[in-house]
């Protein structure tokens, strides 16, 4: 037996650490990232990536020097403490890159681990600005990604920074051209991950050649490799991306600038951004250089409601003697009052600050009776809401929108209890089970009418050229879906009885039960629309087996009449019914199922059948289990304690398409009225989104069973 041996191998900022005996596969654990800033192909100033926006791709690939197919393993446990990013993982792959990855490691080679990340919303720091990110305290000019998507970890023989370990550039040619300047060699020789101070004579000369013979060639093929970052598609959602920011920048200030003045700052802006659209795909941009356009055009139409808000003077308001309100303030005041959880994150530190230090313990009386008196009833020091004026504090704290007695917080007042009713509607959305997100893919719609989606099985084979040079066209999948989104709402009161007893039960049931209430709605839907598949999965389409050696077994003999069902899958298209390809990586069960799935997936050996015998489990460590419980729930068209499914990660085909109205993927409450029948404050809280099938080759159905 092989003697279990620990390798360490120790970085400027990174300790990667593999563990290696017998039936044991390596493991590393690195600290990969510092939270500093970073240079970056592509950009013109440093970027942060914000700890508190970065999300965990659906699966995190582990390879060596940046490269997509020199594979090592995966990344199984994240650690973000909002300082420091800490990746765990295995090295699972099976290939030369693995293999030279834990051989060096052995012989105490000293690599180093590099994140892949990319920005998602990018805000720029203007010189002269300071802001505290992932604590620590950025000068401006630059970037930072206040939302990023982490999807990989490379390791290397140096990290691409002195401080940290992070690279989002692979090349040294795209960061010799961050402003349009030649690098100098050492610059160069440091970004390829070497110390330029140590080489030796004969590295020197051979790097100084790599390097003449790197950067003639990019002067040569500039505009090949300008057309080849250019992508429709990626422009499209970098422009979604955009319109979201706007649309968020509207919404912060909307109430805050003249009506008038706001209409027209968001009209201009608006328009602005279609022809930025349009600009980049007639000239073929990077997404990376619209990003930057993005941030610049959102900072500028910042500056414009910010500079149109200061110069409307609208009457201050007080509650006593105390300091002037902000909307803003007076929202975080009362999140706090309602412990609304991970407080912290939802507003800036100067903001709770302020609303900790003025309006501690406020409650909804104070903030009626605040924006009451702004409209010009008198209110005294002390005074509370009774029946006797409850009426007219619900007339003047919440005027009519064509009202022209308007204080900034009685226009904001509405905006400041939806605001807060939202976050907590979304912090009970977010606390229930989001399993659906693990077979779906997530679209846009702009309205509610069906859109046709043509399925992924085109004929987009290479072909030889014709002798005259001519290009054959590819053919479009005649096979479509339709997805729509449809809205689902609810209506809810801050009744008479909640004012007068200052009582913030309601919202309180916001999160506890309508929150939960609409991820329960989502996620029925989801999964009854998903069971609803017998005419999804079929024999014809070569997706579903049946039979009774079809179970999921302790033997792995169903599982393995799965796998070769998913690796003869074919297209249905006219280019010579191909088979897909790819390989399996969630396995899909009831509950009925879940200790046999999590033994195949955990266990070394196999058991059962018609030796007692266990056998070496093949498929150890490489089906992750998903357990629903509505598959085999009775409720549900199609349900079944037996079936099960074997699906693909959904990067490119995914099963399920989930359509959200705008890019809005959680359930928001839209307005808050004065209601005259009941002298109570309504809201309507609503969810725009639509489930359906999407791609078929995604993934096979086994019946488990004859």
């Amino acid at each position: 037996m092989k003697t279990l041996q620990n390798i360490v191998i120790h970085a400027e900022q990174s300790t990667v650490e593999a563990s290696v005996g017998e039936g044991k596969r390596p493991k590393f654990d690195v600290i990969a990232y510092n939270g500093g800033p970073l240079t970056v192909g592509g950009y013109d100033l440093p970027i942060v990536l914000d700890l508190a926006g970065l999300e965990q791709g659906k699966s995190v690939i582990a390879n060596l020097h940046h490269k997509k197919d020199h594979l090592v393993g995966h990344v199984g446990t994240v650690e973000n403490n909002g300082k420091t990013l800490r990746l765990s993982g295995e090295v699972s792959a099976v290939s030369q890159s693995a293999t030279e990855f834990v051989d060096s490691a052995k012989n105490g080679f000293p690599w180093q681990a590099s994140i892949e990340a990319k920005p998602l919303r990018v805000e720029e720091i203007p010189e002269g600005r300071t802001v505290m990110v992932n604590g620590q305290s950025i000068q401006g000019p630059v970037y930072v990604a206040r939302k990023s998507r982490l999807y990989g970890v490379a390791f290397l023989p140096h990290g691409a920074d002195e401080n940290t370990t992070v690279q989002l550039a692979a090349s040294a040619v795209e960061f010799s051209h961050v402003k349009g300047a030649d690098m100098p060699f050492d610059k160069w020789v440091e970004a390829m991950g070497f110390d330029a101070e140590s080489l030796t004579d004969v590295q020197r000369e051979r790097l100084q050649a790599k390097f003449q013979a790197e950067i003639t060639a990019s002067a040569s093929e500039e505009k090949v490799v300008e057309a080849t970052d250019f992508d429709v598609g990626d422009i499209k959602a970098a422009a979604a991306e955009h319109l979201n920011d706007l649309e968020a920048s509207f919404a912060e200030y909307e109430g805050e600038v003249p009506a008038s003045k706001f209409a027209e700052i968001k009209a201009t802006a608006l328009k602005q951004h279609r022809e930025m659209k349009a600009k980049a795909i007639r000239e073929k941009w990077n997404p990376a250089k619209f990003e930057v356009e993005s941030v610049r055009a959102v900072s500028g139409v910042k500056l414009d409601l910010v500079r149109a808000g200061a110069s409307h003077e609208g009457p201050a308001i007080h509650v006593s003697k105390r300091d002037e309100m902000s909307p803003t303030v007076i929202e975080a005041a009362l999140a706090l009052t309602m412990g609304m959880p991970n407080v912290e994150k939802q507003y800036k530190a100067e903001v709770l600050e302020a609303a900790d230090k003025n309006y501690k313990n406020i409650g909804i009386q104070q903030i009626l009776l605040m924006a009451a008196s702004a409209n010009g009833m008198p209110v005294n020091a002390g005074q509370r809401v009774h029946n006797g004026n409850l009426r007219q504090v619900l007339k003047l704290a919440m005027p009519d929108v064509h009202a022209n007695s308007f204080s900034t917080l009685g226009v904001s007042v509405s905006n400041i209890l939806s605001n807060v009713a939202t976050k907590e509607l979304v912090a009970g959305y977010e606390e229930q089970d989001n399993t659906w997100r693990e077979i779906s893919t997530v679209k846009t719609v702009r309205d509610f009418k069906k859109v046709t989606t043509y399925r992924l099985l085109d004929s987009m084979e290479y072909e030889p050229l014709g002798a005259g040079g001519e290009i054959k066209h590819g053919t479009v999948s005649q096979e479509s879906y339709e997805r729509q989104a449809k809205t689902y709402a609810k209506m809810f009161a801050l009744t008479r009885e909640d004012i007068i007893n200052d009582d913030l039960g309601a919202f309180d049931d916001l999160r506890t039960r309508l929150g939960a209430g609409a991820a329960m709605k989502m996620r029925d839907i989801f999964w009854s629309t998903f069971l609803d598949n017998s005419t999804f999965f079929t024999s014809g389409r070569g997706n579903y087996i049946s039979g009774a050696t079809t179970n999921l077994g302790l033997d792995g003999v169903g599982l393995g009449l799965g796998i070769k069902a998913f690796r003869t899958m074919k297209s249905a298209e006219a280019d010579g019914a191909k088979r897909i390809g790819g390989e399996p990586v969630i396995l899909l069960v009831p509950p009925e199922l879940e200790a046999i799935a999590q033994q195949l997936y955990t266990s070394s050996n196999l058991t059962g059948g018609s030796s007692p015998t266990p056998n070496a489990n093949i498929y150890v460590n490489k089906y992750r289990p998903v357990i629903v419980p509505q598959l085999s729930e009775s409720g549900f068209t199609g349900n079944s304690a037996t079936a099960w499914y074997l699906f693909r990660a959904t990067s490119v085909y995914a099963a399920m398409v989930v359509s959200f109205l705008n890019g809005q993927q959680s359930p928001v409450v839209e307005s808050a009225d004065a209601d005259f029948n009941t002298l109570g404050i309504q809201f309507r809280g609503y969810h725009d989104f639509g489930v359906d099938k999407a791609e078929y080759v995604a993934g096979v159905k086994s019946k488990g069973a004859a």
